[in-house]
């Protein structure tokens, strides 16, 4: 009973452990969805949403934690393609939400 008791702690750990692979650009489209009104200065708040935040702390975390800010930078300017928005509002986003890391300005015509 303590052998299947320690498996099944090993698999929670397993599985709860993030990939070490590149981020995805659903991943990152899934993060930045609750931010599409706030981006687009649609929002009617100074400060982004509760669900805003949380996808702006995982987009930070990516790009710092993983050292992939080419490829999350790529991601959000597909994801993007057709919207327009305002760049800016990606720093002053994360600032708000104290990502740990300033996400840049990503545009249209920002270089990855």
């Amino acid at each position: 009973m303590v052998k299947l008791i320690y498996a099944v702690i090993i698999l929670l750990f397993v599985l709860a452990t993030p990939a070490m692979g590149k981020p995805s650009c659903e991943t990152v489209s899934k993060r930045l969805a609750p931010c599409l009104s706030y981006i687009q200065g649609r929002y009617h708040s100074i400060k982004p949403s509760g669900r805003c935040c949380r996808g702006l702390i995982d987009i930070s975390n990516m790009m710092k934690n993983r050292g992939d800010y080419s490829t999350v930078c790529k991601c959000i300017k597909k994801a993007l393609l057709h919207t327009n928005y305002d760049p800016k509002r990606f720093q002053t986003g994360s600032q708000q939400c104290n990502t740990g890391y300033t996400l840049p300005p990503v545009g249209h015509t920002t270089t990855c």
